[in-house]
């Protein structure tokens, strides 16, 4: 998949319209159908997930599968809960206040923060243990870490940091923590019981601390779901070379590529 806007080369646009999930996914069929692909199976992890989830609400013509990884199916809303409420029903997801602060923006702004963050957020099992899940203080509390063995190749882990630090800032990923309201407005006019009808599997992570094993299940709306767990973190894609994951993961596309998957 292209890199999403605000990320690595692309641009970081002022107006956040162009980060919500819908026009994300509009860019993304759009860009396929240029090239000739009318259909494809759609795979993501993290916002990728929920970004490929959107493909199947939005254009379900355009997918023949969709497979999310760690962040689980996630039906519209059908009311708008702000993110202090969610927080205090789900203190794992109390990095995203600070995120979507205002005075975030400006302390990823300084070359040596962003090079911090990148450090102290990209870790698998293994690595010196990085204290992050705050509400507030969260570059403080990550101190001075290492590099993560998921940057065993150095060459990778300068080409994002150049990419961030040319753009003066991690402003372009930290717009998606603030367009909620659009999100959930958008979302109204996919009606009150919205289901991705295509085949999808999710693939949750063990060990992953922001998005644990109880947020698994909710995905009763994804009528041909299924479901696999992996003993990794957050970023099983990476963890053990992919190991663990790949195998799950070409077993899945092999069975929904054959035309019988989808009738």
């Amino acid at each position: 998949m292209p890199s999403t806007p605000g990320y690595c080369d692309t641009e970081s646009p002022f107006p956040y319209e162009y980060y919500t999930f819908h026009r994300i996914a509009t860019d993304i069929v759009t860009l396929l159908s240029t090239l000739g692909i009318p259909q494809a199976i759609y795979i993501g992890h993290d916002w990728g997930s929920v970004i490929v989830q959107r493909v199947a609400l939005w254009y379900p013509e355009h997918v023949l599968a969709v497979a999310a990884i760690c962040v689980p199916f996630v039906k519209p809303a059908e009311s708008l809960v702000p993110l202090e409420t969610l927080v205090k029903l789900f203190p794992n997801f109390a990095y995203q206040i600070w995120l979507m602060n205002p005075e975030t923006e400006r302390q990823l702004s300084d070359p040596k923060n962003i090079e911090k963050f990148l450090k102290g957020i990209f870790r698998i099992r293994g690595d010196p243990k990085v204290m992050w899940n705050a509400d507030k203080d969260v570059l403080r509390k990550i101190g001075e870490p290492s590099l993560g063995r998921v940057w065993e190749n150095q060459d990778v882990f300068q080409y994002y940091l150049r990419c961030f630090q040319r753009a003066g800032s991690m402003r372009g990923p930290l717009i998606y923590y603030k367009t909620r309201e659009l999100n959930y407005k958008d979302e109204l006019k996919l009606g009150s019981d919205p289901k991705i009808q295509c085949p999808a599997m999710f693939i949750g992570a063990e060990r992953d601390p922001a998005l644990p094993p109880i947020l698994w299940k909710t995905q009763g709306w994804v009528p041909q779901l299924e479901m696999h767990t992996v003993k990794e973190g957050h970023w099983c894609l990476v963890a053990d070379q992919g190991k663990e994951i790949s195998p799950i993961l070409q077993k899945w596309v092999r069975k929904v590529s054959q035309p019988t998957a989808r009738l």
